[in-house]
């Protein structure tokens, strides 16, 4: 059996110290609190890439340095969403709705129209006042007013959700069929309401 070695010592890693070297920016150590704001920018600057000596034609020119209160708009406005194009936008079609009668009077009423308001551009809940005038009734002249708001929107075919029914319906919205329409929607709003002469 041959004879055991000695463990050997432990190597032990070799020291360095630290050196204190200026900040490759050249910038030194915070100056007092009233010139904060030139120190701030002078920091900004040091962050900034060197321009180029030359423009390249391939990439186009970079856009000029936000200040530091133009950044913080920028911030703001896209954490409020004010740099997004609305929903209710050109991207989108803007018809549905939702009406619901409030108030029916002998010869006036109130409805509510949830949907597309041309006004504002966008969905809002619409109170649309309506008199009978020389409707028949008034439930008929508030019949009349919900398609006039409807063609607003569609003028061929269109799907209700009735619920009367309990079931979607295709309707349509054309002249020719408008007879079809006010009977259709007299007995969706009203079909517990005797026709008044």
């Amino acid at each position: 059996m041959p004879p055991r070695q000695p463990p050997s010592a432990p190597h032990s890693a070799p020291r360095f110290l630290a050196l204190e070297r200026p900040s490759p920016s050249g910038i030194g150590p915070p100056p007092p609190s009233d010139d904060l704001a030139s120190f701030i920018e002078a920091r900004r600057r040091a962050r900034e890439p060197a321009p180029a000596s030359a423009p390249s034609q391939a990439s186009p020119p970079a856009p000029p340095a936000d200040s530091e209160q133009e950044r913080r708009n920028r911030i703001v406005a896209d954490n409020l969403g004010l740099n997004r194009t609305p929903s209710f936008g050109a991207e989108r079609k803007h018809g549905g709705g939702i009406f619901q009668v409030q108030r029916i009077g002998y010869n006036d009423a109130e409805f509510f129209f949830f949907g597309w308001n041309k006004a504002i551009s966008r969905n809002s809940q619409q109170m649309i006042e309506v008199r009978r005038g020389d409707n028949p009734s008034t439930e008929l002249a508030v019949v009349r007013r919900m398609i006039a708001i409807i063609r607003e929107h569609e003028q061929g075919d269109f799907v209700w959700e009735s619920v009367r029914l309990g079931r979607d319906v295709s309707l349509s919205a054309r002249m020719s069929d408008n007879a079809g329409l006010e009977d259709f929607l007299m007995r969706e709003f009203f079909s517990d309401v005797r026709p008044r002469n």
